[in-house]
């Protein structure tokens, strides 16, 4: 997240109730062009994604992707940046061009 905070976005869907990330400043259940839910009957929200805000979207997370988060999606400047779908599958990971760390392990509570 922190690589691409600024002009972003980054989009969660699965069972989000525990989360509490709706009523976080600037949240939508709205899809946007480039963000959209992938899967039908679960929680969606865009959150804004900047410098101020990565942090404190980590710390709701608990510090690592929850396995109740199915599909995350982060945005910059209208196009997806990062994409990992299926509960962070390996083969349904997507970096874009401005992702230039790569994550060997992601971490899941």
């Amino acid at each position: 997240m922190k690589e691409l905070e600024g002009d972003a976005h980054i989009s969660l869907e699965g069972d989000l109730r525990a989360l509490s990330l709706s009523t976080y400043p600037g949240a939508s259940n709205q899809p946007t062009d480039v963000l959209k839910p992938s899967t039908v009957q679960t929680d969606f929200v865009v959150l804004p994604l900047e410098s101020s805000t990565s942090d404190k979207i980590y710390a709701a997370l608990g510090g690592k992707v929850p396995k109740t988060v199915l599909h995350v999606q982060i945005e910059k400047s209208g196009v997806l940046q990062f994409a990992a779908y299926d509960y962070f599958y390996p083969e349904c990971i997507f970096f874009g061009i401005a992702v230039t760390q790569r994550v060997d392990r992601l971490t899941r509570v």
